[in-house]
């Protein structure tokens, strides 16, 4: 276990830098598009679609492109464009460049994102801890991502373009430096295969459908926290320096809870774990639908992050504890779905709000969801088990 991380760890910090770059982009967007470019919610939730329907076609082609062809040249690749579109968006990101600029860096970041999961879970083999670990690297990101958005955004997107432009010179310097070596252990790890010779059970069709959809829904539903409710905070009186405090508590108690999860995770525990997290995150939004004030806010935050760091690490680990030798295919899924949901939901999210009563109403739609998706997911693990019986 120890020489794995030991190998690991540039692809752990390639995660934490990319998600650094990722995590101080799509906070601000929704509030620089309605705040400051003046487009209505309605209007700034398609920008939102169309970027993450980018991010989706990036994800899945990362997963295909990953196990066809050079890890290395195609890493390469994706950084080097993600470091031309973020000093593309440092001299252009008014009405037109900021949605084209946007748009790109979706279609990227689907990607390398993507290829470092893939990546990870070749080198787990089946294992779900490494996908924890790598979550801890890439909430570290969201930490330092989130944080930075109150210290350099005053309305003007050119400090934020420089941290990008940072953060992916070191990602390329280190893509350069360790590519090869992870891309040969990658390749030569063999399949696991049980105590009896015999490759891995296959995750039941119903299970990998339901997990797939309560993943899309989730994220459909967890994208009102990076879109809408932006808005609302300011609406309710409070400045955006709170929304990022939110984020940062986000990202550093994602990785107390994943430290914790990494040193007690167990492979049968995975659907009770993904279980688990679904009924904090309905939890979260049912709290944050009676409550307007700071302390309510960091509680429904508080159920959300408990959640999502017990739901978004299970449902991948258990896909790859039964495909192995499939890793970027499935994985390009998780990634393509997730980032589906992301598309539809801010525009869900703002339609919403417009035939409704506002935003309350919005979050007991979405508390809604999550418990139907709770519904769903108890009858996948229920599936599961009956045929691990026969």
């Amino acid at each position: 276990m120890i020489k794995l991380v030991q190998r690991m760890w540039p692809l752990l910090v390639l995660g934490l830098l990319v998600n650094t770059a990722y995590s101080v982009m799509w906070p601000l967007t929704t509030i620089y598009l309605h705040n400051d470019l003046h487009l209505s919610l309605v209007t700034s939730g398609w920008i939102l679609a169309v970027y993450s329907g980018s991010n989706v076609l990036g994800g899945y082609l990362g997963g295909i492109l990953g196990d066809h062809y050079s890890v290395n040249r195609i890493g390469l690749g994706l950084l080097v464009a993600l470091l031309g579109d973020a000093l593309v968006g440092f001299w252009w990101h008014d009405l037109w460049g900021y949605p084209v600029v946007l748009v790109l860096f979706g279609l990227l970041t689907g990607g390398m994102l993507t290829l470092i999961t893939t990546m990870t879970a070749q080198l787990s083999q089946g294992s779900g801890w490494l996908f924890n670990l790598l979550y801890i690297f890439i909430n570290l990101g969201l930490v330092v991502g989130t944080a930075s958005i109150g210290v350099l955004f005053h309305g003007n997107l050119q400090p934020i373009f420089t941290l990008l432009v940072l953060c992916y010179g070191l990602a390329i310097g280190l893509w350069g430096r360790y590519a090869r070596v992870l891309e040969k252990v990658t390749t030569t790890r063999q399949p696991v295969r049980t105590a009896a010779g015999r490759p891995q059970r296959r995750l039941p069709r119903v299970t990998l459908v339901i997990l797939l959809l309560s993943l899309g829904l989730m994220w459909g539903t967890y994208a009102q926290w990076m879109s809408n409710v932006s808005v609302y905070i300011q609406e309710l009186g409070m400045s955006v320096r709170v929304y990022s405090e939110l984020w940062v508590y986000n990202g550093i108690l994602l990785i107390v809870v994943q430290g914790l999860m990494t040193r007690h995770s167990r492979t049968r525990w995975l659907p009770w774990q993904i279980l688990a997290g679904m009924v904090a995150i309905s939890g979260s939004f049912l709290l944050l639908s009676t409550v307007q004030h700071l302390g309510g806010l960091f509680a429904a935050m508080t159920l959300l992050t408990i959640g999502e760091a017990v739901y978004v690490p299970g449902v991948p680990a258990m896909i790859n504890t039964y495909t192995v030798g499939h890793e970027g295919r499935y994985q390009g899924l998780v990634n393509a779905i997730s980032s589906l949901g992301k598309a539809l939901g801010p525009v869900a999210g703002g339609w919403v709000i417009g035939q409704t009563t506002g935003y309350l109403e919005l979050f007991r739609w979405c508390a809604g969801i999550n418990l139907l998706v709770v519904g769903a997911i108890a009858v996948g693990n229920w599936w599961f088990h009956r045929r691990r019986e026969k």
